[in-house]
């Protein structure tokens, strides 16, 4: 987990009422860990903290529970008990200037705004990722009207096809090039307009028959996300069995250009869902998009160890028996010297 402060488009110190607080704007910072510990002083409200760390190894939290403050001092004690029972490799130093601090439940909910999870799958889901791109040709933007051209235009962006058997949730995330990254050797600075858009992807049921969408149709949406300029736009929900659904990947303003991934996440087999990028008839493949996905390495590991033992050892036997002279790389004799 981390979490950061938005910064409206700025960066730097974080001051509240004229006090630096020692955050810093629009900075990611790692969430070790989250305690409740007993109070001694009041057992019927427990102490609810974070451990937090600031991934430049310095600069920390000045506030509550900081290091050398009257909270840290008064539960000291209790603190280095609980530090001590912690796993030797995640254990750290109150008074190190290291990045590591504490931070009180309500004083971290009043100053961080953004909260970023790392999700760890279950073993029955499976994980695809499209590398694609919006280009002259299929960046059609939002419709900022409910014209028929403007709610066409919108049918131009990049689509996916997803298909379950049954019902299936899904998550997904379109993620841009991060703006930190240099291009052309050319670096940039926050809130990097030159690399990220404002975008947003949604999901819309098909009608029967229907491979792509044609326009713009709000009744048809599943579920839409916001509107934002970062790195990444993610969603969840659930698609209906036999359903046909297409996920369109949109930048706010039709013209605007930039690389993006599209990640999906199926709590359900490859082989029960058909997966695939359609084209508008516009579109002239510009980023050179597959059609079919590729696995998301850490996902395809599931996938080879929930195949049966019996299976792999059928195909390990029967493989010798599967492979041609030619596929062994010998030269097949015509029958002359």
């Amino acid at each position: 987990m981390g979490c950061s402060v938005k910064g409206n488009g700025k960066e730097g110190a974080l001051i509240v009422d004229g006090v630096p607080t020692g955050l810093i704007l629009n900075h990611a910072y790692s969430i070790l860990g989250v305690m409740e510990i007993e109070d001694p002083g009041d057992a019927r409200k427990p102490l609810r903290l974070l451990v937090l760390r600031n991934p430049w190894g310095k600069g920390e939290w000045t506030g509550a529970w900081s290091s050398g403050s009257a909270e840290m001092k008064k539960y000291e004690p209790l603190m280095k008990t609980y530090i001590k029972s912690l796993p030797p490799d995640e254990q750290f130093d109150l008074d190190a200037d290291d990045g590591i601090f504490i931070m009180h439940y309500s004083d971290w909910k009043e100053n961080f705004s953004t909260l970023f999870l790392n999700l760890d799958f279950p073993e029955d889901w499976t994980g695809v990722r499209f590398k694609s791109a919006w280009t002259p040709s299929n960046s059609g933007g939002l419709p900022h009207s409910y014209t028929a051209d403007l709610l066409a235009r919108y049918a131009k962006n990049p689509q996916f096809l997803v298909k379950p058997i049954t019902d299936c949730e899904i998550m997904f995330s379109m993620a841009q090039l991060g703006g930190r990254l240099p291009v052309d050797g050319q670096y940039f600075e926050y809130p990097f307009t030159e690399t990220l858009k404002y975008a947003c992807v949604a999901v819309f049921k098909l009608p029967p028959g229907a491979r792509r969408l044609e326009a713009f149709d709000k009744e048809a949406i599943t579920y839409l996300s916001p509107i934002k300029r970062e790195r990444e736009n993610s969603g969840r929900c659930t698609l209906q069995g036999g359903q046909t659904y297409v996920i369109v990947t949109s930048t706010e303003m039709p013209g605007a250009t930039g690389e993006f991934y599209l990640s999906l996440y199926m709590n359900r087999f490859l082989r029960d869902v058909e997966v695939k990028r359609v084209f508008s008839p516009s579109d002239n493949n510009e980023a050179k998009d597959e059609v079919l996905p590729y696995f998301i390495p850490e996902e395809s590991e599931k996938v080879a160890a929930t195949a049966p033992t019996w299976k792999l050892e059928l195909v390990r036997e029967s493989l010798p028996y599967m492979m041609t002279d030619e596929d062994a790389g010998a030269v097949q004799s015509s029958g002359a010297d």
